[in-house]
């Protein structure tokens, strides 16, 4: 029994295709680790805000502490 449509130019064709989906799964992967590094960075920076606004409010608690002596 043949079956049709089913050579080895058809293999080689297949076979290309899943390496093109690799690299294109390669690129995604990286481009995502570069996004990933961004937003770590955001989130850092975004902490040390969130740590110098606390230090600011407690220095301006007490100054008005101070103040209302």
């Amino acid at each position: 029994m043949k079956v049709y449509g089913r050579g080895p130019l058809d293999l080689t064709r297949r076979l290309s295709e899943l390496e093109e989906a690799v690299e294109g799964y390669k690129v995604l992967v990286e481009e995502q680790k570069k996004q990933i590094w961004e937003l770590k960075k955001v989130v850092s920076e975004n902490e040390k805000n969130k740590n110098l606004l606390q230090g600011y409010q407690k220095v301006i608690e007490d100054l008005s502490f101070r103040l209302r002596k």
